[in-house]
């Protein structure tokens, strides 16, 4: 031996690299809405993940819809942002497709139908508290109008019988 670890100055012995350390708070999260990825947390650790069908990504969405390689999802020094990779069915921020957008709190981001919130910090809440801004329920619009029609016709043949 020509030397012992202990007899090298300080900072020049090679250690494994301290692990990552998550912020307060937690990292940025994206948050699955709707069946089958309701509340599914997709996690944005420091750098790029690849998010598609094909099982080679680094996050797997199972939806028809998500093309094999559909997008990335980058964190760079606390700013996180989506890149559409030319897929079939388009990456979404807020009902707006999108080539590249830069994410904000309470953003809907969506990849083909699989739509998630994302979440500057995971905080273990649900995806959209009471109160948030969210997609407009238009299939609830579709049945109050259903309803003031049967409401129309109701009143109609009473009238006339």
């Amino acid at each position: 031996m020509l030397f012992r670890g202990d007899d090298l100055p300080e900072g020049i012995v090679d250690t494994e690299p301290a692990p990552e350390q998550e912020p307060p708070g937690g990292y940025p999260v994206l948050v699955g809405i709707g069946e089958p990825h309701d509340q599914r947390r997709l996690t944005l650790k420091p750098g790029k993940r690849s998010v598609g069908r094909q099982a080679d990504n680094d996050i797997v969405i199972e939806e028809g819809s998500v093309s094999s390689q559909h997008a990335w999802l980058v964190n760079e020094g606390g700013e996180c942002r989506v890149v559409n990779l030319l897929s079939t069915n388009g990456t979404w921020v807020n009902e707006h497709k999108v080539h590249e957008a830069v994410l904000k709190d309470g953003d809907h981001v969506r990849f083909g139908r699989a739509e998630f919130v994302f979440r500057r910090r995971d905080d273990g809440s649900d995806a959209t508290p009471q109160g948030a801004p969210g997609r407009f329920p238009w299939r609830w619009l579709g049945v109050a109008v259903a309803i003031l029609v049967l409401a129309v016709v109701a009143r109609i043949l009473l009238e006339t019988a």
